[in-house]
């Protein structure tokens, strides 16, 4: 009996310790992508297949106009086969990091994009605004940017992702109708978006709105007293309802301009934190499509008390 025993253990052990490598393998064959933002990250889980593994190199709530990659960030960029950015320099000075990495197939999602949708400053025409994923034409661009460039290089996984794909763009058709439908509860003379830096300009011109910002279209750019007075007197004015705060900017700025309307007499309200360059930490913000409805709901609801 003993004998016996021990030779099943001695059977056991053999198969574990055949079995353990075998699933490593099959988990490090997967495609590893890299995308950069959260935004990006959840596009690309959607059209991906199970033979690809997608990382995020920023974290919810990160802006990526100033980050500046960590050493454990720059291991994760070499450690990827693949690593997608949403390019129009969003990524600042993750830019000068891709721009020196041999090995891993880099795509910039914007690259195909017609120089005619791009919004850019009048008074700095080389100017380019990257937050171009609230124009679901540029998101269905850039999509099939992406699809076409790993399909390219990996051509077993061309059929699947094209079926993914027409799914999701099928979803994004579908939020885009709700969308549009929310915003048109808003009566025209109120359709003014106030936030911190100029994220929504792509979803204004969508959905029919008009955008006022503190900021151009990074962060980085630095506003001043003249920039708090000028929209202060532009809110009471048009007699805006409501201001909007960012998920990923310091809520200061926009808590002095509603001190100002209030001095001026115009009870603004401060609304909560829109989602702009970031998807949101809380379950109804998550996704690329839960970020654009939450934004048209959140406006809708404080435009029209």
């Amino acid at each position: 009996m003993r004998i016996i025993i021990n030779a099943l253990i001695v059977i056991a052990l053999f198969q574990s310790c055949e079995s353990g490598p075998t699933n490593k393998d099959a988990s490090s064959e997967k495609i590893k992508i890299v995308c950069t933002t959260s935004i990006l990250t959840d596009w690309v889980l959607n059209i991906a297949t199970d033979d690809i593994a997608v990382y995020s190199l920023l974290n919810k709530g990160i802006d990526p106009h100033v980050y500046k990659p960590s050493k454990k960030d720059l291991d994760l960029l070499r450690s990827a086969d693949i690593i997608i950015y949403h390019g129009l320099h969003l990524e600042g000075k993750i830019i000068d990091v891709l721009e020196k990495m041999t090995g891993p197939l880099v795509i910039d999602a914007s690259k195909n994009f017609p120089k005619s949708a791009i919004i850019t400053d009048p008074s700095f025409p080389a100017s380019q605004d990257p937050h171009y994923w609230f124009d679901v034409e540029l998101v269905k661009n850039g999509l099939a940017t992406i699809k076409k460039d790993i399909s390219i290089n990996y051509p077993g996984l061309e059929a699947e992702m094209k079926d993914n794909l027409h799914l999701y763009l099928g979803k994004i058709d579908s939020v885009t109708t709700e969308v549009q439908k929310t915003i048109n509860t808003i009566g025209p003379d109120q359709r003014v978006v106030i936030t911190t830096h100029d994220a929504l300009s792509y979803f204004a011109r969508a959905f029919g709105l008009t955008v006022n910002t503190l900021q151009g279209a990074s962060t980085v750019s630095e506003f001043g007293l003249r920039e708090i007075t000028d929209l202060v007197n532009f809110i009471c004015d048009r007699k805006v309802k409501a201001i909007f705060l960012e998920n990923i900017v310091s809520p200061q700025a926009m808590e002095s301009v509603q001190r100002g309307c209030q001095e001026k007499g115009w009870d603004v309200a401060l609304g909560p934190e829109l989602l702009s360059d970031s998807l949101g930490q809380k379950q109804d913000q998550d996704t690329y499509l839960e970020m654009l409805l939450f934004n048209a709901r959140t406006i809708a609801l404080y435009l029209t008390k």
